[in-house]
């Protein structure tokens, strides 16, 4: 009886954080996918916190974490709002190294207080790496777009990411921690020991 309910429980909590994540084709890695400790960031181009925490804390991260091949560092959108499903539109269209170019230029450029500026930001930087997508910006051009079925498949899902910015390392989801350098040097520096 006992060993059933282990069991049950186990079983529980392996689902707890259960959902399917979106495409590898939505996502920005960055870093050795052999490092011993993989990251995942959930983030939203509308979400302020995201932004600042990119802008002050991920050429750190870089720079410690990700150049030193400790960690891979992996930015999953969560697309709750209209800016990340179209970020999510240009992010299908590009290659690895192109990603990585568009989400840093995007989150130092975008315009928290003006959508539309960041929306003008993705489509200037699409016809720069020269795949344009002159109608970003028109709603029946994004409901038409995988990406925007992507995005409403995964948040119809149960127990999705609800607090961004988040992270996942190696598997282990932290719902109320930020994932500063800080914050990982700390728990790789506890998991070491």
């Amino acid at each position: 009886m006992l060993r059933t309910l282990i069991l049950s429980l186990v079983l529980m909590s392996i689902n707890l954080h259960a959902w399917e994540p979106l495409s590898e084709k939505y996502c920005v890695s960055f870093g050795n996918e052999a490092a011993p400790c993989k990251i995942i960031e959930y983030f939203s181009f509308a979400c302020p916190h995201c932004v600042a925490l990119f802008r002050k804390d991920f050429s750190n991260v870089k720079e410690k974490l990700i150049n030193q091949n400790k960690v891979s560092w992996t930015f999953h959108p969560v697309p709750v709002d209209i800016q990340t499903v179209q970020a999510m539109i240009c992010l299908e269209n590009l290659s690895p190294p192109e990603k990585r170019l568009f989400l840093e230029v995007l989150l130092e450029e975008a315009e928290m207080e003006d959508p539309d500026i960041t929306s003008q930001l993705m489509k200037r930087a699409m016809e720069i790496l020269k795949k344009p997508l002159p109608l970003l910006q028109q709603k029946d051009f994004i409901s038409d777009q995988p990406a925007f079925q992507s995005a409403f498949l995964f948040l119809k899902q149960e127990d999705i990411v609800k607090t961004i910015p988040s992270v996942k390392i190696n598997g282990k989801f932290f719902a109320e921690e930020v994932p500063e350098c800080s914050f990982v040097e700390k728990y790789l520096e506890a998991t070491r020991e």
